[in-house]
């Protein structure tokens, strides 16, 4: 018989994947201007493909909550900004800029921020189900 998947482990699982985007946003802000990598080329912006499992009849219990699937590249191009003088200029005189967007990465770590709490709030109201349960029991 599968053991069941809680609540808790769930959203344990929701903790750990918003932890993740939050950690490839946060290294995406930070690169926001590099031109240069140990690669080769401007840094490429960094996406968090998430994967979860639909609770439904017949679902296998193993698999519910969410994983990070993988870390991508955004296959987006790079900023193309004239500065001749710089040292990573290409032969025209234009210098290649990660494809990071502030705007963009902001509303994504927002958005992390509020999954995050929602599952912060999913173990805080388990837990206090658990404490209320138990103080029934002992009344």
């Amino acid at each position: 018989m599968l053991e069941q998947v809680s609540a808790r482990e769930i959203a344990v699982s929701g903790l750990r994947a918003q932890r993740t985007r939050m950690n490839v946003i946060a290294n995406n802000i930070a690169n926001a201007t590099t031109t240069r990598t140990p690669e080769g080329g401007a840094f490429r912006r960094q996406m968090v493909i998430l994967r979860g499992e639909e609770l439904r009849s017949g679902s296998n219990l193993e698999r519910l909550g969410v994983e990070v699937k993988r870390v991508a590249h955004d296959p987006s191009p790079f900023r193309q900004v004239f500065q001749p003088g710089h040292p990573d200029a290409d032969a025209g005189g234009y210098v290649s800029y990660p494809n990071v967007n502030l705007a963009v990465e902001m509303v994504d770590l927002v958005a992390a921020q509020r999954a995050y709490e929602a599952n912060v709030a999913v173990l805080v109201t388990g837990t206090r189900m658990h404490e209320r349960a138990l103080e029934i029991i002992s009344a």
